[in-house]
């Protein structure tokens, strides 16, 4: 007996080709959720507010840093603000390195917020209301990685006076500034030295260090460093040494190591600086 497959009604073909074509960023959404916080209540006539992008991610999901490393995209925004206002730069707290196979990212999973510093101008009128709009893109990866964007909206009223902070997001906000880079103390020495395979940062902090403080560098700029090779430190009195790979893509005209390098002590967590240190030829 032989069967033969009837043809699809015309009803049923026509929904499929009405059916609405969403772009790959729409898929990233079950994995990734950003919403824009403020962390005043208001805004005055000249002054500034600090707002956050909070990303929260599934688990085993992550997106990535300023530098995202061997791949990956770091997330981006496109503000649309009232005539007069400006947007900082994104404050990027400490990442994470994030091994793959023979590869090596530098990201945040979990959550993280991203803070950004708003001015103000100093004709507003009080009483009336600001609307700051963004378009915030990112990339989010797994075993697989996926696009994905959104807009956000932020509504402020503006007051003669400073109103209290928003304490209910005072938290993140805390949490974020916990964990964002500093400019290396003045009494701090650094010196950096580069080898045919292999770069030496040699940090005096001028005051004994624990001997459980360990040390990784996260460069600002690709194709410096091999981002997956271990990183090794050691501590010597008030002095710690890291050693680490060159990437084979790094150019040998290089002059300047400039990234974020981060100390760790046991039992007190990271800290992060950023330092720009001139090489010397081994």
């Amino acid at each position: 007996m032989k069967f033969r497959l009837k043809p699809a009604p015309l009803v049923l073909l026509l929904l499929f080709l009405s059916a609405p074509f969403y772009p790959a960023f729409s898929q990233g959404a079950s994995h990734v959720k950003v919403e824009l916080l403020s962390e005043q209540n208001s805004i005055q006539p000249g002054g500034s507010v600090t707002v956050g992008f909070h990303f929260r991610m599934q688990k085993g999901w992550h997106i990535y840093w300023k530098n995202p490393g061997d791949s990956g995209q770091a997330p981006s925004i496109t503000w649309t603000l009232p005539e007069g206002f400006t947007a900082g730069e994104i404050l990027w707290p400490v990442p994470q390195r994030l091994p793959l196979a023979h590869l090596a990212d530098y990201g945040y999973t979990n959550e993280i917020t991203f803070l950004v510093p708003i001015q103000a101008p100093a004709k507003l009128i009080a009483g009336h209301m600001v609307r700051l709009a963004a378009t915030v893109h990112w990339l989010v990866c797994q075993e697989i990685c996926i696009p994905g964007g959104k807009q956000l909206n932020l509504r402020l009223p503006i007051r003669k006076k400073a109103a209290p902070y928003n304490s209910r997001y005072a938290f993140y906000f805390k949490s974020a500034r916990k964990i964002l880079p500093q400019e290396i103390p003045e009494d701090w020495k650094i010196t950096g030295s580069m080898g045919p395979k292999e770069f030496h940062l040699s940090l005096d902090t001028g005051a004994a260090l624990s001997k459980t403080t360990t040390a990784a560098f996260f460069p600002l700029h690709g194709n410096q460093i091999q981002n997956s090779a271990n990183q090794i430190s050691e501590i010597e009195g008030n002095t710690l040494n890291l050693g680490f790979k060159k990437s084979d893509q790094c150019s040998p005209e290089i002059k300047n190591l400039e990234g974020l390098l981060v100390l760790e002590q046991k039992n007190a967590g990271k800290r992060g600086y950023w330092v720009n240190v001139p090489l010397n030829n081994n």
